[in-house]
């Protein structure tokens, strides 16, 4: 009699146990699909494209991976680094962290005398202004950018980069200044959805 009794028990508590649990190999893997998808999506960027005699305005995009982040504002019982999969309230509450930017030009360059995609590559420190950073944030950075002549010789330059972010981080502008590059400078409207 006391084993049917145990018997019951068990299966009340497995049962309570499996209709009130969440399946997290589920959920969890539905989000990561879900924010790689999410980071697939570019932001606009505009490029100078100039010689010393002409000068015009390209339109590429940009994609924004951050591989890793460090949190100056973690709490104190989890790790403040983060990679690939950036919480944006620790990245906003002031981090820095190491970015890489594949560009693509969506026509070719006239003047400058380059192919259309490039790979950009640097860090960044980001640093709270208003209401935490969730409200507005900026950014400082150096890059590094790789890009080829349309004759297959090198063009590597060094960049400053700058920037300022709204809504949590999801909306922004970026600035780059690039040394020793026939395109001198490009502006981006930041996107980065969480």
């Amino acid at each position: 009699m006391l084993s049917k009794r145990v018997v019951v028990i068990l299966i009340i508590l497995i049962s309570f146990k499996f209709s009130y649990s969440q399946n997290r190999d589920r959920n969890a893997s539905g989000e990561v699909i879900s924010w790689t998808l999410l980071q697939l999506i570019p932001s606009p960027v505009f490029y100078d494209d100039n010689n010393n005699e002409n000068s015009q305005m390209k339109f590429g995009l940009r994609w924004n991976i951050i591989p890793v982040n460090y949190s100056f504002s973690a709490n104190k019982y989890v790790s403040p680094f983060q990679f690939f999969r950036i919480n944006p309230v620790r990245r906003f509450t002031g981090s820095v962290e190491v970015f890489m930017q594949p560009e693509l030009i969506t026509s070719k360059f006239e003047y400058s005398n380059l192919k259309q995609f490039g790979l950009s590559t640097g860090s960044r420190v980001i640093i709270p202004v208003f209401n935490k950073g969730e409200d507005i944030a900026i950014s400082l950075g150096g890059k590094y950018s790789f890009r080829k002549t349309k004759n297959d010789n090198t063009e590597n330059c060094y960049g400053i980069e700058t920037g300022i972010y709204f809504l949590g981080g999801i909306l922004g502008f970026q600035y780059t200044k690039n040394f020793n590059s026939d395109s001198q400078f490009n502006f981006g409207i930041f996107f980065k959805y969480y």
